[in-house]
């Protein structure tokens, strides 16, 4: 199988590689790590643009020194 789908949320997993049980396995792994820095498990994902996910919004009351 090349695509699985959530039954209740909107989220899909394509893969060019066959997802077999090892794979989910390793997926399922994946999304609970913490980091010894105590980092998010989504820290490692990738978005389509090639930029690295961050699922934290931006705090509108910190001042941001240097714009993107």
């Amino acid at each position: 199988m090349k695509k699985i789908r959530h039954s209740v949320l909107p989220i899909t997993l394509t893969s060019d590689d066959d997802l077999d049980w090892d794979e989910l396995d390793t997926i399922s792994l994946q999304m609970t790590y913490k980091s010894m820095d105590g980092g998010s498990p989504w820290e490692r994902w990738v978005d389509e643009f090639g930029e690295w996910f961050s699922p934290y919004r931006p705090n509108s009351n910190q001042l941001e020194l240097f714009e993107e």
